[in-house]
């Protein structure tokens, strides 16, 4: 059984959407932005730690990116039985569940 966890604030770091920028995943990022009316993709390769640890920034950066490595997963045929969240992680859980949207996730 595949059980994923998400991480909760906290575990955001300068640059750490540099390694899906590449992928196909990524294109949840420009839709992120979109929703979010805000730069993600900034947050994620450009932000310093500064701008990252506000809750704002934070919580939206851990969100999308959570979302992009569980698509990047998902498209190899890796689906979850299980899911589960700290903190802010719940809502990417919930998110993955499909009992709320992407969309729904970013405005949260």
């Amino acid at each position: 059984m595949i059980a994923f966890t998400f991480p909760g604030h906290g575990s955001q770091r300068p640059g750490f959407g540099a390694a899906w920028v590449d992928h196909p995943s990524w294109e949840l990022v420009a839709e992120a932005s979109e929703v979010a009316g805000r730069d993600v993709a900034h947050l994620l390769l450009e932000a310093g730690a500064d701008e990252l640890q506000e809750t704002r920034n934070a919580q939206l950066a851990t969100f999308v990116a959570s979302l992009v490595a569980l698509d990047a997963v998902e498209r190899l045929g890796v689906a979850p039985r299980l899911l589960a969240g700290h903190s802010l992680g719940e809502y990417s859980a919930i998110t993955a569940a499909g009992i709320v949207s992407f969309e729904g996730g970013v405005r949260l």
